[in-house]
């Protein structure tokens, strides 16, 4: 895993994303969720490969009209392996939760998203 803190660290209501490097090929970074949080729907057009660090955290994804739920315990991990699949990152334990992810492809754009509206 890339060192957290050789992250750019961003703050979210939600908790905070921790972006390592990044690339057309290759992205990496975490996802710290407050306790009770979770981020919005979304999908990414990439291959997904998420670790789950500290605490747990339940993905919900959409490969079909209901989603499934998958709860990620510590040194769990989840390949979500179509680009573009819809999910939900949810956090509704009381303890923080981290997770590590490896995205397969180009979210330069994304990231440069995440700046502007957050930054």
């Amino acid at each position: 895993m890339f060192d957290i803190n050789k992250c750019e660290k961003i703050n979210l209501p939600q908790g905070t994303i921790y972006l390592g490097p990044s690339d057309g090929k290759k992205s990496v970074g975490y996802l710290e969720l407050k306790p009770h949080s979770s981020l919005n729907l979304h999908n990414r057009p990439v291959i997904e490969n998420l670790i789950q660090v500290k605490g747990r955290c339940n993905m919900v994804v959409y490969r079909e009209e209901k989603g499934k739920t998958f709860l990620l315990n510590p040194k769990d991990n989840l390949v979500i392996e179509e680009p573009y699949i819809w999910h939900i990152h949810v956090n509704p334990y009381d303890e923080p939760s981290l997770t590590y992810w490896i995205f397969d492809g180009d979210i330069r754009k994304i990231i440069k998203n995440i700046r502007k509206n957050v930054l």
